[in-house]
């Protein structure tokens, strides 16, 4: 069995990865700066037990440097971009970080400042910055020799956060395991099956989905195109310059691709597959996709806890029905799925349940939450919290989270119900239905970015969702919006459309068109 660092070493002159900053790293550079990482990082304690929080975008320093930290076997911790810095100093303290490792290019100089600050943390920079240990100035004083991992069965390797739409963000425990030959793992086998010369855009941030990714596609001799944000010409444009073969996009940010008019002459052409999840995709946002790419979008629905859980291949909803393109397709190897009701009882074909899944990358549990962990956890499954069904076919249809569905006469309604409609509408571009509480129970509500191009009013689309679903699922009021909110994990941010309705839209996210007569 061979690992990621073996194989990249045995092939040291083709290029793997791709960033602003640096340009084209090949294999051997990557495995030299590696070792060169791993030997800083073990001269200052890192080792088992040991947290590394990595903050900043999505870079090769960032990425070289997580495989770094596990070859010393550290725990990886997640980071998000973007919040103040009394949160990354929760964060790292709730983590038990002995160290952060931030790109000084976009951590911004406070949250530098107060991490520098914290007790017992260790602050090392990718760069020169006015706080912290530049760890690249003195890579080159470390020998790039390759020396053994330093893993321990059972130790945490990865610490990562949920999207935080049952409450609060918990950081969830991976712990190490025997790795596999990376050549095997599903993100590699699904790549190679698309052909030779795999080149892979992905943008933003290095999450644990991202990193498999890259790990899969340079271990069957791809190669990664890094980009530091999301921006919908830079990664069309990316896609061109490099005829990347394979891209990595959010649901939302897929979304935001088709919608912008600065990325649609891009040719896009080289693309044999969109890999896009970490949100609902709904039919029109499918049909969509796959009218200006073409049958290349693959959809996966996975959570932190659990991992990837199932996969929507274009097998599956080229043409066939509604249904198929409202699932998220079928589980994957290894992956088992049940549906059961609230006494554990699994239900059969097209019976609505709560989903329940056992993956090969189960979490160990939440950091420091056994009684959460002892909630979703039983005997080897995990409660994902959401509700959906299988189909006689075997897909997987996802209605929402349990908690969030909307009780309206008695009837338990999802959003993505009411938003499959809405979508449909001419003069739609994007939706997101959600419940507010109230003192004779839930109403239910839908935020709508319209097309300035296509006229449609509040009542139009109240009648044409009353006239597909019924009364329960008409909304009771539709807010037009510029853009639909989104966490920083890509789930819709309901808690921000629910004060939008309560207080009014701010003037950021109010829609610049005229409202329809008849609003």
């Amino acid at each position: 069995m061979s690992t990621l660092l073996e194989i990249l070493a045995s092939d040291r002159d083709r290029p793997v990865l791709h960033d602003a900053r640096n340009g084209w790293l090949t294999a051997g550079a990557a495995v030299d700066t590696v070792y060169r990482f791993a030997r800083a990082l073990r001269a200052r304690g890192c080792g088992p037990d040991r947290v590394v929080a990595l903050a900043g975008p999505l870079s090769t320093g960032l990425y070289l440097c997580s495989h770094a930290v596990e070859h010393v076997g550290g725990a990886q911790g997640e980071v998000p971009m973007g919040l103040p810095a009394p949160e990354y100093v929760r964060l790292f303290e709730e983590y038990g970080a002995a160290f952060v490792v931030a790109d000084p290019e976009a951590v911004a100089a406070p949250v530098l400042r107060a991490v520098a600050a914290m007790p017992g943390v260790r602050l090392l920079t990718l760069g020169a910055a006015a706080h912290g240990e530049d760890l690249l100035a003195e890579l080159e004083r470390h020998s790039p020799e390759p020396f053994p991992p330093r893993a321990r069965a059972g130790a945490p390797i990865r610490i990562g956060l949920t999207g935080g739409t049952t409450g609060r963000s918990k950081p969830v425990v991976r712990v190490f395991a025997p790795i596999p030959d990376p050549r095997t793992i599903w993100y590699a086998r699904m790549v190679a099956s698309h052909g030779p010369g795999a080149r892979v855009v992905l943008a933003e941030q290095l999450s644990g989905v991202g990193r498999t990714l890259i790990n899969g596609c340079l271990a069957i001799g791809g190669r990664c195109v890094l980009l530091p944000d999301f921006e919908p010409p830079r990664v069309a444009g990316a896609v061109q310059a490099h005829r990347a073969s394979h891209v990595f996009l959010p649901t939302h940010q897929l979304r935001r691709l088709l919608d912008d008019p600065a990325a649609a002459a891009a040719d896009l052409s080289s693309l044999r597959c969109v890999i896009t999840g970490g949100g609902m995709m709904t039919p029109a946002l499918l049909n969509r996709a796959v009218a200006r790419l073409g049958p290349v979008v693959y959809s996966s629905y996975g959570q932190t806890e659990a991992g990837n859980i199932a996969w929507l291949e274009p097998e599956h909803y080229t043409g066939t029905g509604a249904e198929a393109r409202r699932s998220c397709g079928r589980p994957l190897p290894g992956v088992d799925v049940e549906i059961r009701d609230l006494q554990g009882r699994v239900l059969g074909p097209g019976e609505r349940g709560r989903v329940w899944v056992r993956t090969p990358l189960l979490m160990a549990g939440y950091l420091n939450r056994p009684e959460d962990t002892a909630r979703v956890l039983r005997e080897g499954w995990l409660d994902t919290q959401d509700i959906g069904y299988r189909t006689e076919e075997g897909l997987l249809v996802l209605l929402g989270r349990a908690r969030n569905a909307i009780s309206v006469a008695g009837a338990a309604v999802f959003a993505v119900e009411v938003d499959a409609v809405l979508q449909e509408r001419p003069g739609v571009l994007d939706s997101a239905s959600f419940g507010v509480p109230g003192p004779e129970g839930e109403t239910l509500h839908s935020a709508v970015v319209r097309d300035p191009g296509v006229p449609v009013s509040a009542a139009e689309l109240q009648a044409a969702v009353r006239e597909r679903r019924g009364a329960a699922y008409a909304p009771s009021s539709v807010l037009f919006v510029a853009r639909i909110p989104y966490t920083r994990s890509h789930d819709v941010n309901l808690d921000l459309l629910r004060r939008w309705h309560a207080e009014g839209v701010p003037a950021d996210a109010a829609e610049a068109v005229p409202a329809a007569e008849g609003n």
